[in-house]
């Protein structure tokens, strides 16, 4: 009578949604030489900063556990 091995753990998709967007945050800042990126304002590269900000406040501060 043991959990099922497909249903998918609490919190993964937080975790998989805050390293997305890390990913996108680090990609768009590592990336603005590039010509297509250099029209990006800054402001645009903050905003996704501060979500990965956010998404990584929200895992550390509510994370999703078992119900």
């Amino acid at each position: 009578m043991g959990a099922d091995p497909r249903t998918p753990r609490p919190g993964r998709r937080q975790r998989l949604r805050c390293l997305s967007v890390c990913c996108v945050a680090l990609v768009v800042w590592g990336m603005r030489w590039l010509w297509p990126l250099q029209w990006l304002p800054g402001w645009v590269v903050l905003l996704v900063g501060a979500w990965a900000l956010l998404e990584l406040v929200a895992i550390l501060l509510l994370p999703q556990r078992w119900r």
